[in-house]
């Protein structure tokens, strides 16, 4: 049928037009990190289904002079030169090129040879030797004005039909060459942003205790990883007096590098509080006086601090607005789910009604401090894990070491979600009443 509507010569020439930008595609698309510019120019150039001429200029008008242009490719004699960035691209002044460079449409000039002038040939000395010329205004990737001036050494040496060709190929090679810097610049921002927030991931770690508690008559074991480079989640360890210890979980709105920096916010607060001898509900109430109407609108902490003494087996807790911790007993092999009265998340209200509540914990116990990725990661079929799953982990290895305890729920989590790429933080603090 199609030949039927379509001249054989003119189907054989559509054949290679689509010959060779299959080959360009797979060049920029499946080859991209081993091909240039350079290379999608000369395909372009030298495929007999290309463009047709004997040289061909890029040039770029200065915006800040009215008789400057800059450069960007220059090809004649099978020598290609290519500039990508703007800095290295040779600067030219006035004459035919300038000239070219002014115009709005597409024009075709049979014999540039009287308007050449010596400015034209010290920035391109080959140009001496080319007659018709055909001008082409395209765009940069800033999408300002840009000009592709095809030459041809013979006087009026482009016919109807390679003119057309030549300006398709010349607005074609354009968007390809525009799609292919566009890649590569975003790809270099994409590597310089990974380095920062691998920089930013450094400096959260360095913020991480370092080393657990040595509280006797308990065990502890912690996990953190975050979704990115650089995660929300938080905890950390107070040595207090009395032989009492802090520990606090918590989990900024978001991920990623904002929600390190509120991170970092929430632990400079917690460090430099006066009153860390305080009840939890009391830190609670002066770090989110401290935290509210200093976060970004939306953003917010969820928080649970606790304070055990070792002595006496005792922890005092206060929540703002996090996950409630479970705290398996092994006597009646039964899971408490440690809950107070109320509590906002940290910087959503002046007044977040923080109260806190104690519980007594016998040799044998586990406690487990989690954040909300725990619960709620899917399965590849978008099943959450949920509570009950976490709470079945942990009944069947609360006699265990606490690292093993860690380890199976960790296990049993990352089976369930299959392999699956996290979507938040994942934190876990455990810890096992030894006697």
């Amino acid at each position: 049928m199609k030949t039927e509507r379509i001249a054989t010569e003119d189907w054989k020439r559509i054949l290679g037009l689509h010959s060779l930008f299959q080959r360009i595609n797979h060049a920029v698309i499946n080859e991209f990190d081993t091909t240039t510019p350079e290379d999608v120019i000369d395909m372009i150039l030298h495929d007999p289904h290309g463009t047709k001429c004997d040289g061909m200029i890029t040039i770029y008008p200065n915006p800040k002079s009215n008789s400057e242009y800059f450069l960007r490719t220059s090809y004649h004699d099978d020598e290609l030169r290519y500039h990508l960035n703007c800095d290295e691209m040779e600067r030219g002044m006035g004459g035919f090129l300038k000239y070219a460079s002014s115009l709005k449409e597409p024009d075709v000039i049979p014999d540039i040879s009287t308007i050449l002038i010596d400015n034209d040939l010290d920035t391109v000395p080959w140009i001496s030797k080319m007659k018709t010329a055909l001008v082409v205004p395209t765009i940069n990737i800033s999408g300002e004005p840009a000009t592709t001036v095809l030459l041809a050494e013979g006087l009026d040496a482009f016919d109807s039909d390679t003119i057309k060709s030549n300006i398709f190929m010349t607005y074609a090679t354009t968007n390809i060459l525009l799609t292919f810097i566009h890649r590569t610049n975003s790809e270099r921002i994409s590597r310089e942003l990974d380095a920062e927030l691998a920089s930013v991931e450094k400096v959260q770690r360095e913020f991480l205790p370092k080393i657990l508690p040595d509280t006797d008559g308990f065990k502890w074991a912690v996990y953190y990883k975050a979704s990115t480079h650089a995660g929300g989640d938080y905890y950390d360890f107070f040595a207090l007096p009395g032989a009492r210890t802090g520990v606090i979980i918590a989990d900024v709105s978001g991920h990623g590098a904002p929600a390190a920096v509120i991170m970092a916010m929430a632990r400079l607060l917690l460090h430099t509080y006066p009153g860390e001898v305080h009840p939890p509900s009391t830190v609670f109430d002066a770090l989110n006086r401290h935290l509210f109407g200093n976060l970004i609108s939306g953003n917010f902490v969820t928080a649970f601090y606790a304070v055990l003494e070792a002595q006496t087996h005792k922890l005092t807790f206060s929540n703002a607005g996090h996950c409630h911790p479970l705290l398996a007993r092994v006597k009646d092999d039964s899971i408490e789910r440690l809950t107070t009265n109320g509590g906002l998340p940290l910087g959503i209200l002046l007044e977040g009604g923080y109260s806190e509540d104690s519980v007594t914990m016998e040799p044998g116990d586990v406690l487990v401090f989690y954040t909300d990725c725990l619960y709620e990661a899917t399965s590849k079929d978008g099943e959450p894990y949920g509570l009950e799953r976490i709470e079945a982990s942990l009944k069947r290895v609360i006699s265990r070491p606490v690292l093993e305890i860690k380890e199976t729920i960790l296990k049993d989590f990352h089976a369930f979600c299959q392999g699956k790429a996290l979507t938040d933080d994942l934190t876990l603090v455990i810890l096992k009443v030894t006697h």
